[in-house]
């Protein structure tokens, strides 16, 4: 009885494969319809492979005469026990013993692979050949390219030279070249995640299965809803190209970070692709559902992934060191450009929420900020925070800016002179301090709607002042189609002009420092229906941001020249923008 889905078929081949036995006659007649049966499995995506008592090259040799013996992957060809054989064929292949068939025409064979591999099923050829295609467990996969088997070949190819090297396991993984890179565009590989979702079991880490309509309803509404982030994982060693062998899915809060799907292929078994992954998304919180065959913290360090001296593979993921300032909602824009980033966004200390896209945070002297009392005694962003943006920015290759919330909220001035800004929250839970206190320590400052953009666009002076001549900085504007639809349904939207001046004088700053600065126009990049609310995306929408700035930096061909540094400008020149705009 086949019980479980077929991944690999092992076959005898006397009186199995083809009628007689090799030993006892001159030439061999094949079986025309197993010949038929290989090629159709192998289209499938099923593997075979053989395990027979026999002469390993005379086999070898009538195997090729009846033109298949490239269709099997860990020949298993001598005149040794059958039982261990077989549990070596499969620890090769990296594949559980409940997904492996095995043909014989010989009784005590079948009991004896049985006795060493538990779980394994077994056949005689005349109860399974001739209903073998048709059987549910071996409908594998369309795989008309046998794209499957040429990646088990490189498995193979990979094992026997482990077996004969004197290296260390880590050693021959070192000297294995391998390369892994992180491809974004998940809903061009669904149909590959969706099937290593549901057929991968030894390194499955949540095994939360997508096997009705629901449950695959509710994963793409998690692909698309804010807060997501998710990745396929891509392979490459020396030995050849294993394609998408990972998934993550995962979501990202204030306070913390978790994985909903950890998933990979059976093939990168051993190669510690899992853990350098884990560690790459910076050990999110994940509830693992055993068993598993291979740990999360297995290695001590892994030094033998995308290494300098590795063939290199393009990858949407470059190690630039990105400095983030900006609303929570770019953590997931982040996350697509660069694994080596610092993120200046909503924090929470005693229960309030810290918002650092503040140009008062940029601008503040340093100093002032250090000494000032006030600011130790109300939890917001501190001296430290300050001194950590600058070193960062400093380092920068590549500076993200999100700076719209400061058009909105109050600004107020401490006792020493330290500007902030403090929205509706904060004044909230400022309504539980002493109403003394408050009033000798925040003075509210009357800004208006320009006097807001000049310290936002002085902010990115200084941003400019303090990074390096060859740093990318990219500008995101607000978006405001959403609002535009309600502008046409005739609802009265006075943010609206406000939202598009920003943008203007935005576009307007960039345009006049193109040499470093690039104004992300989002309306022209993300359309309606990746829009959750009025102001974050889907997963897919903040995908489509990075790669629009990905894409822009790899264009640029910037070569700093003397006087290229970006000076103070005329920021009444630029802030004009929001009231021709208005």
């Amino acid at each position: 009885m086949l019980e479980n889905k077929v991944k690999l078929v092992i076959w005898d081949l006397d009186d199995t494969f083809w009628r007689g036995t090799l030993a006892e006659q001159e030439t061999i007649v094949g079986v025309e319809e197993n010949a038929e049966i290989l090629r159709a499995l192998s289209e499938r995506g099923i593997i075979n492979s053989i395990c027979s008592k026999n002469d390993p090259e005379r086999a070898k040799a009538q195997l090729m005469e009846l033109g298949v013996w490239d269709y099997f992957v860990f020949p298993s060809i001598s005149f040794n026990p059958k039982g261990t054989a077989v549990a070596e064929m499969i620890e090769a292949a990296a594949l559980r013993a409940e997904n492996v068939l095995f043909i014989d025409d010989n009784p005590s064979n079948l009991e004896e692979v049985k006795f060493y591999n538990p779980g394994i099923m077994t056949a005689l050829p005349r109860d399974v050949l001739e209903t073998l295609l048709d059987h549910p467990s071996c409908a594998g996969k369309a795989d008309p390219e046998m794209t499957r088997l040429k990646q088990y070949r490189n498995l193979q190819r990979k094992f026997e030279e482990r077996s004969v090297t004197t290296l260390s396991n880590e050693d021959f993984l070192r000297a294995s070249g391998i390369r892994v890179e992180i491809d974004y565009d998940v809903d061009a590989n669904l149909e590959r995640v969706v099937e290593l979702i549901n057929r991968t079991n030894q390194l499955n880490y949540t095994k939360k299965r997508l096997e009705t309509p629901e449950a695959l309803e509710e994963f793409r509404t998690q692909l698309n809803s804010f807060g997501y982030y998710a990745g396929c994982v891509r392979a490459t060693d020396r030995y050849g190209d294993y394609g998408v062998v990972g998934f993550f899915l995962g979501r990202r809060q204030p306070r913390k970070k978790f994985l909903i799907h950890f998933v990979f292929s059976c093939r990168t078994m051993n190669m510690g692709i899992e853990q350098y992954i884990y560690e790459t998304l910076e050990k999110p919180w994940i509830e693992i559902a055993a068993p598993v065959s291979y740990g999360l913290n297995t290695h001590d360090r892994i030094d033998w992934i995308n290494t300098d001296n590795a063939q290199e593979v393009v990858s949407a993921e470059k190690n630039r060191k990105l400095v983030l300032l900006g609303g929570c909602d770019m953590l997931q824009l982040a996350s697509y450009c660069s694994n080596d980033r610092i993120e200046f966004v909503n924090g929470a200390k005693q229960g309030m929420k810290i918002r650092y896209d503040d140009p008062s945070f940029v601008l503040n002297d340093r100093e002032l900020i250090r000494t000032c009392k006030t600011l130790r005694e109300f939890p917001w962003w501190t001296y430290e925070d300050a001194v950590r943006f600058d070193e960062a920015v400093a380092r920068a290759n590549l500076i993200l800016l999100s700076m719209w919330p400061g058009m909105n909220g109050d600004y107020c001035r401490l006792p020493n002179g330290v500007r902030l800004r403090c929205d509706k929250p904060v004044w909230k839970i400022l309504e539980s301090e002493p109403e003394a206190w408050v009033e000798d320590n925040f003075e509210i400052l009357q800004l208006d709607d320009s006097e807001r953009l000049e310290l936002t666009v002085a902010a990115f002076d200084a941003i400019a002042a303090r990074s390096q001549s060859n740093c990318n900085i990219f500008v995101l504007g607000c978006y405001t189609r959403g609002i535009r639809k309600q502008r046409r349904l005739g609802e009265p939207n006075p943010r609206l002009g406000r939202r598009e001046g920003y943008n203007t004088a935005c576009r307007s700053y960039c345009e006049e420092h193109s040499a470093r600065f690039h104004f992300v126009d989002v309306d022209l990049i993300i359309s309606p229906e990746h829009l959750v609310d009025r102001t974050h995306f889907s997963r897919h929408g903040y995908y489509m941001l990075a790669e629009h700035i990905l894409a822009k930096i790899g264009k640029q061909e910037y070569e700093p020249t003397p006087g290229s540094a970006v000076t103070t400008s005329n920021t009444r020149k630029v802030a004009s923008a929001l009231e021709v705009s208005a």
